[in-house]
């Protein structure tokens, strides 16, 4: 049964990074669709297994096991009522990968490698670009953005002093 689990939940979390990757930068999306009886099967299992005490995962703290059936409780919740990834819209299906991609990310206990998508809008044009990162890109993004204006900032009160 353990290597059935692993099977499953490996495919249901590769699908969505098929799917992500599978994107072009023009953000038209392929006409794949991902499997989400095999997504919800894959939970399941993994409910399974977070509620034994002496499965695989029971080095994990009590809260890692609370943020794990936290990030359950929304892809159940997303994929509730629907029959494949097109009945989610855009929106929900970017909520669907980042979930999927965060409990990968904790599960192989590499919170830092956590892919993060967002729509974002491009100066002098009305379509949204689909726009992913690793977690620790963003922090190296967020810092040296924050670098950057603490350098601006010091060069005007620097300006005023003289």
């Amino acid at each position: 049964m353990n290597k059935t689990f692993l099977a499953v939940l490996c495919f249901a979390l590769c699908v969505p990074l098929q799917v992500a990757q599978a994107v072009p930068a023009s953000d038209e999306r392929s006409q794949s669709t991902m499997a989400l009886p095999e997504i919800r099967a894959a939970q399941d299992a993994l409910k399974a297994e977070l509620d034994r005490r002496n499965g695989p995962y029971a080095q994990y703290s009590e809260s890692q096991r609370r943020t794990l059936r936290e990030q359950q409780a929304s892809i159940y919740s997303l994929l509730e009522g629907a029959q494949s990834i097109e009945d989610l819209g855009e929106d929900n299906r970017l909520r669907l990968e980042n979930l999927l991609m965060a409990q990968k990310a904790q599960l192989e206990q590499k919170p830092e490698e956590r892919m993060l998508c967002e729509r974002v809008k491009v100066l002098g044009s009305n379509r949204p670009k689909l726009q992913c990162m690793s977690q620790s890109q963003r922090e190296a993004m967020r810092h040296e953005v924050r670098t950057h204006n603490a350098d601006i900032q010091r060069g005007i009160e620097q300006s005023r002093d003289r």
